[in-house]
């Protein structure tokens, strides 16, 4: 889990029309968090999401080679903390930092849901924990 301190969280301004697009991201990082759990790490290597984006691509690779999750989880903070962005592209940074670590972490996927839905924001997270309903993702027992 990402924690947050005054500067980072300054970092994450955005519009409401950006926050609108999070929930759409998050059903494409949910997807990709359940592919790795059916079919390992090395099967996302090639999703258009993860080519993509410098920290997904850096992460899985960080993941394929079996990295602990606290230094994991180190190394991610240092990404976020020492990087450039901010505004929306900072706050999809975080929320591929979240994906990343709850993968790492072994979290099931509803989970892994209940730890980005926040990021969207109150009444967006709400109608995004729907999603479990809707599409059965798998439960943690």
């Amino acid at each position: 889990m990402i924690y947050w301190n005054a500067g980072l969280a300054e970092r994450l301004a955005c519009s409401e029309e950006e926050k609108a697009t999070l929930p759409f991201l998050i059903r494409d990082l949910l997807a990709i968090a359940s592919k790795v759990q059916q079919e390992g790490v090395q099967s996302v290597q090639n999703e258009s999401l993860v080519v993509k984006n410098d920290l997904l691509s850096f992460g899985f690779r960080l993941l394929s080679e079996g990295l602990a999750v606290e230094a994991f989880e180190e190394i991610l903070a240092i990404f976020l903390i020492t990087g450039s962005k901010s505004g929306f592209e900072f706050l999809k940074q975080c929320i591929f930092a979240e994906t990343l670590l709850s993968i790492a972490s072994g979290d099931a996927i509803d989970v892994t849901l209940r730890k980005l839905a926040p990021y969207c924001g109150v009444e967006k997270a709400s109608s995004l924990l729907a999603i479990l309903e809707e599409e059965n993702l798998p439960r943690q027992s």
